[in-house]
């Protein structure tokens, strides 16, 4: 929830959460990210960081979260500051930006999101005013009994054109489930396993980019809660 809709942050319990991906296994380009949520009387505060690229250049964000729950509805929101740096001469800049997210069952089973991010519209720096990504996404999940979970959602950023994703989740025996996922601008392939306990959750996928030069792309998280 910190990284994609925050109004998706759990409730009721307290969660420590990790993830790392290596694209297309170089490791100049790692992403790695860590989150913290707490719920509390007044609705469930988060915090998040996360860190893509290598000392030559690199892209951080600490993120802090608000999430809250009325008759169903669930909103969310995040302040994020990004920081980019680069080697050599050429310096480093931030900026400061807004995420909101809403999400609420139409049917138990049947649930419909949306997020915005860097509502503000923010800028790096002074040089070149280059702005921050901004995107909207729109996405349904539906659970069909104890078996399967479909998910879709359709993604616009502002300056890319329309990207559409979807995925299933199915169980396969016991707590291990088996994932796989598919995404267009760009067209990628990704599948998966996950286990879970009432106190933890491991999942390992990998993703496959449409261009065959770029390889494969591993990716693992960690989730404990309380």
């Amino acid at each position: 929830g910190m990284f994609g809709n925050p109004a998706m942050m759990p409730l009721g319990r307290n969660t420590v959460s990790f993830y790392g991906v290596r694209y297309y296994g170089f490791a100049e380009v790692s992403d790695m990210a860590v989150s913290v949520t707490y719920p509390t009387k007044i609705g469930v505060l988060g915090i998040g960081a996360h860190r893509y690229g290598f000392d030559k250049f690199n892209e951080n964000r600490l993120r802090l979260g608000y999430k809250n729950a009325y008759m169903g509805f669930h909103f969310g929101a995040v302040v994020n500051y990004s920081h980019v740096a680069q080697g050599g001469d050429y310096g480093s800049a931030g900026a400061l930006g807004v995420d909101v997210g809403l999400a609420a069952p139409i049917t138990p089973d049947f649930w419909i999101g949306a997020r915005a991010s860097n509502l503000n519209q923010p800028t790096y720096g002074s040089r070149n005013d280059e702005k921050l990504p901004r995107e909207l996404s729109i996405g349904l999940s539906y659970r069909m009994s104890d078996f399967a979970l479909f998910t879709t959602d359709v993604v616009k950023d502002v300056q890319f054109p329309i990207s559409y994703r979807g995925g299933i989740e199915v169980d396969i025996i016991g707590q291990l489930a088996g994932r796989a996922g598919i995404t267009t601008e760009p067209q990628t392939f990704s599948a998966g396993f996950g286990y879970a306990t009432s106190s933890w959750q491991a999942n390992v996928a990998v993703q496959r980019h449409e261009n065959s030069v770029l390889g494969y792309s591993p990716a693992v998280d960690f989730k404990i809660n309380w």
